[in-house]
């Protein structure tokens, strides 16, 4: 898709398949169902979109997905598909690993940032040894010492390497990394969790992550139970939202299979989506 002065691309790392009650939280399996249908064990399909930034010969990249660095136990739990991946679609687009520039983890969830490293061999390395990894630093502290609620998403061979190489650089605050694209402080999913402004020509996309991982979840109240803090999550969109919909920014879901962008409007006193259509 061509955006103002940028290159954008939907890069795939494939699926997850996680519990729907825990996707949708308080929201009754009778109301989500309606949205999206779940397999024998009660879970749904969820989308790995990543997102490849171009502006001249800069390559940033928004999320890596899941990675390939699993048991087969965990394979089986959380239904791991990789029909494509992230470097199998970098290819398509001729930018080699070495050739990233950039990128920026929403957060460190393992279906966000599995792919920042790779196996090779026995060892786990960069799968993009020149980037320059960007988290918050409240993500990378929660991750670093995470809770009994919070441990099992939580895979420190995701950014150890990076560190330990020197990729990993650490932000406070809201910050342009490029020219246009701004990391903005979204929390409620995590407390360090971040979405991603991408301005170019009077036009703006945004990169809202788990704020709201698909289209299914725009209404205020369908907020993931996953969420380590709900009620932070309902204050965030209801800043975000009117804007979004005010300047008609277009939302890129992260996790939605079917619908990956599209604009919020408010009818009713309730937002909703228009849908858009990637122009690939």
């Amino acid at each position: 898709m061509k955006w103002g002065q940028f290159e954008l691309h939907l890069i795939s790392d494939g699926n997850v398949w996680l519990d729907g009650g825990s996707m949708f939280g308080v929201v009754p399996k009778a109301l989500w169902e309606r949205k999206t249908t779940p397999d024998k064990q009660n879970r749904i399909r969820l989308a790995l979109n990543c997102l490849l930034i171009q502006s001249g010969e800069t390559n940033l990249l928004i999320d890596t997905g899941c990675g390939f660095k699993y048991t087969e136990k965990e394979i089986r739990i959380y239904r791991i598909e990789h029909e494509t991946d992230i470097l199998r679609e970098l290819q398509r687009f001729e930018v080699r690993p070495e050739e990233v520039d950039f990128v920026i983890n929403t957060h460190y969830h393992f279906d966000h940032c599995g792919g920042n490293t790779r196996l090779e061999g026995d060892q786990v390395v960069p799968t993009f040894p020149n980037a320059t990894y960007i988290v918050r630093r409240q993500e990378y502290e929660d991750a670093n010492h995470p809770n009994e609620r919070t441990v099992a998403t939580y895979f420190p061979h995701n950014w150890k390497p990076l560190q330990e190489r020197g990729l990993l650089r650490i932000i406070d605050d809201d910050e342009e990394i490029m020219p246009g694209v701004i990391v903005v402080h979204t929390p409620g999913h995590t407390a360090g969790h971040q979405s991603v402004k991408v301005k170019s020509e009077g036009k703006t996309l945004f990169y809202i992550a788990d704020l709201c991982p698909t289209s299914a979840h725009v209404p205020l109240p369908w907020i993931m139970g996953y969420d380590v803090f709900p009620l932070t999550t309902l204050e965030v969109r209801k800043r975000i939202y009117p804007q979004a919909a005010e300047e008609k920014w277009l939302l890129f879901f992260e996790h939605d299979p079917e619908l990956p962008v599209g604009y919020l409007s408010k009818e009713n006193n309730k937002y909703i989506l228009e849908p858009d259509i990637w122009e690939s």
